[in-house]
């Protein structure tokens, strides 16, 4: 019964078009009085089975003959709270439309302008070397795998049928969910694209992208915001609301917690603690934009521990710092996991014609044994942050998440007709193929750095690129970018709080935060594939990896791997 399920399931998807099986993308053929001149913008739109997706080309004033075809990330699909919204830098962001929606008010919902590249600077670099740029705006957002490779496919038909004159190659790359669409998109079309760059991708797919968010969410629930829902909300409208509540009490806390309104949870645990433990669970790293988990305030030095205390001033150890840029990762590891489930799971009901009654859950908590899932090395090194809320504060919250281990009603059992249909939606396989460049940000909220290193490490091990290894033509590297070794985190003078703006300036944009590059990252890092599509050596391919370790903020250590994926449903069998 399973494996008839699990078929019609995935017949379910393929009919739907979602899973691009048996539906080609259909775009009308360009012709030569079509082509994007030079120096120019051209846009317009390409219809396919999933629906009107935008494009966008713009031109060089002098074209090289390469194309570059831009796959974007994840756009928030419902409407969110504007005060949120603005927190989360949507207001600053072409990507994302300002709106009203019912019973909400004020709101910010991702829209489909088409985007060619990660930034304007990075867009100017690229033009300056002769690149054309090509990115479409996909026919919906949210996990829309689908909808972006299909938006790809067109636009590769596009292209080669004579929107684009002299075109001697294609090279694809994307960021975040359009890294994962890239290499999606690159596999399921070898013979029309040259290369691919993925960077910051998703690349170990949705499951383990929300079990990290559960993981953040359930500790929430149990130790820190009793209301939460979490999971398998319910269909439409109603779910919209419950997702809604769900982010602006999280939000609400967080912002309590910073302005020193809040410091103990209803249920009775410190929060700012309670949240370390989340992240660290969940893998989210301990340094934000403003706060690098390592320097204090140089007021601690000159007033003492005791005078910094009472004055209020912070960060006052290396791991109350880290505290402080968890608070602020797990506002942004929230919007995904609250909001990107809301939409995932309507999918699923979609496509599964699942009832109100049927849970769309695809997270399956029920065995999860947390306290495994916090290492040894991360109690010792947070042992004290832990401590300085009182002694077995830290056994007492683990204690309360163990507590429910097994119940299928205190935690949230998945629906497995829910786990296929996310299994069965377009995802990347680790097959070693076309040159490939990973580029990733070491500090990540969103998507961790284990997401690139797993798969890669995956790819790697298949015979095709051992074959390749083997003789020095692996035509595959990974590079990730790191902040300041020094740390960033800055404070005017005689302030009690780090400055976030002289933080960023220290920080310089590189390694921490979601998808942060410098524009000379972006170009050089294009330069890098570009010269791997061409190597016909060792010696050529070996010359060009080198070049991506001398970019600046590319941490030169060929050998580094970050900490592995939380996996917590492994926890039931250690």
């Amino acid at each position: 019964m399973t494996v008839s399920r699990t078929r019609r399931l995935v017949a379910a998807i393929a009919a739907a078009g979602l899973a691009l099986i048996t539906v080609p993308a259909v775009a009308p053929a360009a012709s030569a009085a079509d082509a994007c001149g030079l120096g120019q913008t051209c846009t317009g739109a390409l219809t396919g089975p999933l629906g009107d997706t935008s494009f966008q080309i713009t031109m060089p004033p002098k074209f090289n003959g390469t194309v570059l075809l831009y796959s974007h990330g994840y756009r928030i699909a419902q409407p969110v709270p504007a005060a949120i919204g603005m927190a989360l830098g949507m207001d600053k962001a072409p990507y994302y439309s300002s709106t009203t929606t019912p019973g909400v008010g004020a709101t910010y919902v991702g829209n489909n302008i088409p985007q060619v590249a990660p930034s304007a600077e990075s867009a100017a670099g690229l033009l300056a070397q002769g690149y054309a740029l090509a990115g479409a705006g996909y026919a919906r957002q949210g996990w829309a795998t689908a909808e972006g490779v299909e938006a790809g496919e067109l636009l590769l038909r596009h292209i080669n049928g004579g929107a684009v004159k002299g075109v001697k190659e294609v090279l694809a790359w994307g960021d975040s969910l359009g890294g994962l669409i890239t290499q999606t998109l690159v596999q399921r079309n070898p013979g029309k694209i040259a290369g691919t760059l993925p960077r910051c991708g998703v690349m170990e797919g949705p499951e383990q992208a929300f079990s990290t968010a559960m993981t953040v969410l359930y500790t929430w629930k149990t130790l820190i915001a009793p209301t939460l829902k979490v999971a398998n909300y319910s269909p439409g409208a109603a779910g919209y609301a419950e997702a809604v509540t769900d982010l602006g009490t999280v939000f609400t806390i967080l912002g309590k917690v910073a302005a020193g309104q809040m410091t103990t949870s209803p249920v009775g645990y410190p929060i700012a603690q309670a949240n370390l433990l989340a992240g660290l669970m969940g893998g989210l790293p301990t340094k934000s934009p403003t706060y690098d988990g390592v320097t204090t305030n140089p007021a601690v030095a000159t007033l003492g521990l005791g005078g910094a205390i009472a004055g209020g001033y912070s960060p006052l150890s290396a791991g109350a710092n880290s505290a402080a840029a968890m608070l602020q990762n797990v506002g942004a590891a929230a919007a995904l996991g609250i909001m990107g489930r809301y939409e995932l799971e309507q999918r699923v009901r979609t496509i599964g014609q699942l009832g109100a009654d049927q849970s769309a859950n695809f997270n399956d908590n029920v065995p999860v044994i947390y306290s495994k899932l916090l290492t040894p090395e991360q109690r010792g090194e947070f042992g004290d942050t832990f401590a300085a809320a009182g002694p077995g504060v830290l056994n007492a919250m683990l204690g309360a998440l163990d507590a429910t281990t097994g119940s299928t009603t205190a935690r949230y059992p998945a629906n497995p007709a829910a786990v296929a249909i996310v299994r069965a939606l377009p995802a990347a396989k680790p097959v070693y193929g076309k040159p490939t460049v990973f580029l990733t940000t070491t500090y990540d909220p969103v998507v961790a750095d284990g997401n690139t290193y797993e798969f890669y490490e995956d790819t790697a091990a298949t015979p095709a690129a051992k074959a390749a290894a083997k003789k020095g033509m692996l035509a595959m590297v990974q590079y990730y970018t790191v902040p300041p070794a020094d740390g960033y985190t800055s404070f005017e003078p005689g302030a009690k709080a780090p400055s976030a703006a002289l933080s960023a300036a220290a920080l310089g944009n590189t390694g921490v935060g979601h998808c942060t590059f410098t524009a000379d990252q972006d170009v050089r890092t294009v330069a890098v594939l570009k010269r791997l599509v061409k190597a016909k050596s060792a010696k050529a391919i070996a010359a060009a990896k080198r070049i991506g370790y001398q970019i600046a903020g590319v941490n030169r250590d060929r050998f580094y791997a970050p900490a592995p994926l939380p996996r917590p449903l492994a926890t039931a069998a250690q």
